[in-house]
């Protein structure tokens, strides 16, 4: 699993810079770019849970993301730029999915009576982008793009810090 998360801490904040310096041009190569880095993450977590049996230890999960990540990559990439409605539409779900989770979180914090602000804040930024790429996305594709790059490297920079723990 080391050897996979050194591959997507590689790899994503690549797709990142490129994201954020041409996002007019990516959005042409977006199904293509977006779908084989999913075909080769979804196969790597999936050979990796399947080499190691890990779907008999533990929470199958990440091997059902995997699997669903690797159709859905395959898929934009047949599709080519027809995918881009796909694309958006998927981003957005994944991003309500996202402000679902900082919701829960301030929820909690609340309750706890710990410190919410940024997870109130989080939520608010999450929500606000998956519905105007949900309901627009065609008009905001370029902006979703540089949201993307910034994404990707932050999430690489999550991977390594998880690597070093």
């Amino acid at each position: 699993m080391k050897v996979l998360l050194k591959i997507k801490s590689f790899i994503f904040p690549i797709i990142g810079v490129i994201c954020i310096l041409w996002p007019g041009h990516i959005t042409g190569v977006l199904p293509y770019l977006l779908g084989g880095a999913m075909v080769v993450v979804g196969l790597l977590i999936g050979v990796s849970y399947f080499r190691d049996k890990q779907f008999l230890e533990q929470s199958y999960e990440e091997l059902v993301y995997s699997i669903i990540m690797l159709i859905m990559g395959l898929a934009f990439i047949a599709k080519g730029g027809t995918a881009l409605g796909a694309i958006g539409t998927t981003w957005a779900i994944i991003g309500i999915r996202k402000a679902a989770n900082s919701l829960n979180q301030a929820i909690q914090q609340i309750y706890m009576k710990e410190h919410f602000a940024r997870s109130v804040v989080e939520f608010l930024i999450r929500i606000m982008l998956a519905l105007i790429l949900l309901f627009d996305p065609y008009e905001k594709f370029s902006t979703h793009i540089v949201i993307l790059g910034l994404e990707l490297i932050v999430s690489s920079i999550r991977l390594k810090s998880f690597e070093n723990h």
